[in-house]
């Protein structure tokens, strides 16, 4: 598990497939966008309530989010 691959992805999943600036998409996740902020620059890993909220609202395949393997939304 590498963390900067990590918080590539995240970046990625908000960027590409949402489409979502991070000020939009921390609200709609309801944390800090310095939180957010700080994932997607690698300072910390994503908390499991964060990958609770980013499955649940979005279907993001938490399996890829953190090995690069399988598509970024579960179908």
């Amino acid at each position: 598990m590498n963390l900067k691959d990590i918080s590539e992805r995240i970046r990625l999943f908000r960027m590409d497939i949402l489409n979502l600036s991070q000020r939009e998409f921390a609200q709609r996740m309801g944390v800090a966008q310095g939180n957010l902020s700080s994932l997607e620059k690698g300072h910390q890993l994503p908390s499991c309530f964060f990958l609770w909220c980013l499955h649940a609202t979005y279907q993001a395949n938490v399996h890829w989010l953190f090995t690069g393997v399988g598509e970024p939304v579960v179908k």
